[in-house]
């Protein structure tokens, strides 16, 4: 399996889960949720690596495709 900007993504998003599962505060969203969000992302990068076999446009189109998405979350949470 290569490395790529979502699995990268993937893997923090699951880290900072399983830490902040041991404390107190109530968790951000549901296991439900977290399960959903592993297998969206899961398809998306599936669906980069399929569409693109060259890994450096891979790289940069994940990484768009992250600021993206990120800026739209921001944006919405704003309103």
């Amino acid at each position: 399996m290569k490395l790529t900007p979502l699995n990268i993504t993937l893997a923090v998003i699951l880290v900072w889960i399983i830490s902040e599962w041991q404390s107190n505060q109530e968790m951000i969203f549901s296991w439900g949720w977290l399960l959903l969000l592993v297998v969206v992302i899961s398809l998306v990068d599936l669906a980069f690596r399929l569409i693109f076999k060259d890994m450096k446009k891979v790289w940069f189109l994940q990484i768009a495709f992250i600021l993206i998405v990120g800026m739209l979350m921001i944006i919405l949470k704003l309103q």
